[in-house]
């Protein structure tokens, strides 16, 4: 695992944006893009186009979305 220089969980392929923690938080990512991170206190994930989102204190792993269209059989990535 790598750490980050910034605390971002996810970053938006289509416009730029990105899902970043508002504090000084150490987010590590897996060789499969997973992206790891432990707080002791509650901490806000902002992004410029969603909502903020309090993540309560623990250890948490954040990964990419996927969903599956049943009639073409096949999974992809959804974009943020």
């Amino acid at each position: 695992m790598k750490r980050l220089q910034k605390p971002i969980l996810a970053e938006g392929e289509v416009t730029g944006h990105a899902h970043q923690i508002d504090a000084a938080v150490d987010v590590f990512e897996a060789d499969d893009g997973t992206r790891v991170f432990a707080n002791s206190v509650p901490v806000t994930v902002k992004h410029e186009e969603h909502g903020a989102v309090e993540v309560p204190a623990g250890s948490h792993v954040s990964g990419k979305v996927v969903e599956y269209d049943h009639f073409a059989e096949e999974s992809k990535q959804v974009p943020d």
